[in-house]
């Protein structure tokens, strides 16, 4: 296990995971049509992720829109490091926005309550 890396389209987001930087970033648009076939291997390879890691993980995410679906599954990814969180592992989430997307910002401020992890707010 090391890294898993998947391209932007214009209906899915772009998605690098490196387990030997522990670092887990998603980037862009969420709207495909099928979105737990699309989050199926990027959940496996974060389940696999937190049962072998000891490191620091730094969760980031950078989403311009994303559809219910879709928001179902980026709970689930957030579940997954919750719980390493409460294992005492060291980790981290940045949850970036458009300085003018109040929306986007708001829903980070309702995954942070949702779980223990802290979450870092960064207006670009």
């Amino acid at each position: 296990m090391s890294t898993f890396i998947k391209e932007p389209t214009l209906t899915s987001l772009a998605v690098s995971l490196d387990s030997n930087a522990g670092t887990l970033f998603f980037e862009g648009r969420s709207l495909p049509e099928n979105s737990t076939a699309f989050f199926k291997p990027i959940l496996d390879w974060v389940e696999d992720y937190a049962k072998s890691t000891t490191k620091k993980t730094e969760c980031s995410f950078r989403l311009e829109y994303f559809n219910s679906s879709s928001r179902k599954c980026i709970v689930d990814i957030l579940r997954i490091i919750d719980a390493l969180h409460k294992k005492e592992r060291n980790v981290n989430v940045t949850w970036n926005y458009d300085e003018g997307d109040e929306n986007m910002k708001e829903t980070g401020e309702e995954y942070e309550a949702l779980f223990s992890i802290p979450f870092k707010f960064v207006a670009y």
